[in-house]
């Protein structure tokens, strides 16, 4: 499953929060994607559909500032670690996700696309390599990362 830091999405606004009534570039909050929660950021706003009040027709924006309640945009969002995701087209489960704040639930969205993580192993083995010719004591996951251990019964 490919996991990722930075991925698009389309994500629909609920009510935000009274103090905090405008979503913009840098706005933190909780991402909850199946079983994951943490931390994020929205990276940039790329598009908005927002909701004309005075003829209800709705207005597209280009790169907007920010945007307020109930809106539709398309946004990418970062996390402080990489998560597994997977797109909304490929795999429906996980591909959803919502954003809460304070405790209240104030977007869903869909994941569009996403930046592969990638996990430089010829970096992580040469520092591996490096600790043990210190005499660094090596941990039990340390040694199963080096090996081609997938999972130990007696140990989890």
């Amino acid at each position: 499953m490919p996991a990722s830091e930075v991925f698009e999405a389309e994500i629909e606004l609920l009510e935000l929060l009274d103090f905090k009534p405008i979503f913009s570039k840098g706005y933190q909050c909780m991402l909850h994607m199946h079983t994951f929660a943490d931390d994020c950021s929205i990276k940039d706003i790329l598009i908005a559909y927002e909701k004309d009040p005075t003829t209800g027709q709705t207005v597209t924006k280009e790169n907007p500032k920010f945007t307020r309640s109930f809106s539709t945009i398309r946004a990418r969002v970062t996390t402080r670690v990489p998560i597994p995701l997977e797109k909304f087209d490929v795999v429906p489960e996980l591909g959803r996700f919502t954003l809460r704040d304070e405790g209240k639930t104030i977007a869903v969205g869909k994941v569009l696309r996403y930046k592969p993580y990638k996990v430089d192993i010829e970096k992580a083995a040469a520092d591996l390599a490096k600790r043990m010719e210190k005499g660094a004591k090596i941990s039990e996951t340390d040694k199963a990362a080096g090996s081609d251990q997938v999972f130990n019964m007696e140990t989890g």
